[in-house]
């Protein structure tokens, strides 16, 4: 396994999963060793460089391979994007949902480095009428449904959408270094906007489809599972990240001092960009808009600040909400879901103020 930052927390160690500490969070950009980890297989792969082959195969004039170094010719494209695990937060759904105990620390940003799954595509020539493009990971293990133990690659989809194409990205490089064993090395996906469960990593090939796909990370894992569903075939998948925004410091259950000082966080959204956060001191009762901040990148997170002067002694709920430009906000609850995925509840902490800053009174 790479080597990882201890702050990082560990959720599973078959297959290794982390996320990060909140209060970790005070760069932009997530250092590699910070960034949250979340793998599907006990197995991680371990890829040769030097041999691997990217294949691109199904509905095309013909079957095409690259190299990693024929890739890494291609007109390149860098930029900051956030990714967040669909089961973040789980951990605060009543009753408990199933899957990963994760808090809200599942979500990272980082400089992603790779090239326009769009242009790679115009080397295929897509035959007309395609509309579905499936990822397939070197990454592979056993599931059970119905009892039944089975083997199976980790694959999902996208649509053959323009935009979605043009902004997805076949990475090579994350902060500016080669991805990590981890994170995909040597080439993994990375779908903005999109819950991390499309950002396939260890890539090995891309199929182009005029029919629907029906893998099992597609249409049986990543769906939601509502109260008396569970028997239900047709279900709505996971896709979009919900706008949400989190408290990186203070931490929860921290003593802070009297007077004034800054509460800090992160805001994102994937279905539009986030224009307002706010913040209420008081338990949810009043609201405040927090000071955004400038956004490192189109599908990246935005800092946000909010100035708090805590001049009365006692013990206060701090809770964040933001909203984006779709007129979107984030809830006070979301309806449960069997495996919790995209609770984007509001983000609720305590906070407690001392009645003496001495610390000898």
């Amino acid at each position: 396994m790479d080597n990882v930052d201890p702050t990082l927390v560990s959720v599973s160690q078959d297959p290794f999963c982390a996320e990060t500490k909140l209060g970790s969070l005070d760069n932009v950009i997530t250092p590699t060793d910070q960034f949250y980890v979340r793998s599907h297989f006990t197995d991680i792969p371990s890829l040769n460089p030097d041999t691997w082959k990217l294949e691109i195969c199904g509905a095309i004039s013909r079957p095409i391979s690259f190299t990693l170094d024929e890739i890494k010719a291609m007109p390149s494209r860098e930029t900051a994007i956030t990714l967040e695990c669909a089961g973040n937060s789980r951990t605060y759904l009543t009753p408990p949902a199933e899957g990963l105990s994760f808090g809200h620390g599942a979500v990272s940003t980082a400089m992603w480095k790779g090239v326009p799954l769009a242009d790679v595509l115009r080397h295929a020539n897509v035959q007309p009428g395609s509309n579905i493009v499936i990822f397939t990971g070197e990454d592979s293990g056993e599931e059970e449904e119905h009892g039944v133990p089975f083997q199976l690659d980790y694959s999902r989809s996208i649509p053959l959408e323009t935009d979605l194409l043009k902004n997805t990205i076949l990475c090579y490089d994350m902060n500016g270094l080669p991805l990590t064993k981890s994170h995909g090395f040597p080439l993994r996906v990375v779908v903005p906007q999109w819950y991390a469960m499309s950002s396939v990593k260890w890539l090995k090939r891309i199929e182009i489809s005029n029919k629907p796909f029906n893998g099992f990370f597609q249409k049986r894992r990543y769906v939601f599972i509502n109260e008396g569903e569970e028997r239900r075939e047709a279900r709505e998948p996971v896709t979009l990240i919900r706008v949400k925004s989190i408290v990186t410091s203070p931490s929860h259950g921290e003593i802070v001092q009297r007077g004034p000082f800054k509460i800090t966080g992160y805001a994102w959204s994937g279905e539009a960009a986030v224009t307002r956060v706010e913040l209420s001191t008081t338990g949810g009762r009043t609201w405040q808009d927090a000071a955004l901040g400038e956004s490192v990148g189109e599908h990246a997170w935005r800092p946000w600040v909010f100035q708090w002067s805590a001049e009365e002694p006692g013990h206060y709920v701090i809770k964040v909400r933001a909203s984006d430009a779709s007129g979107r906000t984030q809830p006070d609850s979301i309806p449960w879901n069997f495996r919790g995925y995209a609770n984007n509840s509001v983000h609720t902490i305590a906070v407690e103020v001392p009645y003496t800053n001495d610390p000898n009174p």
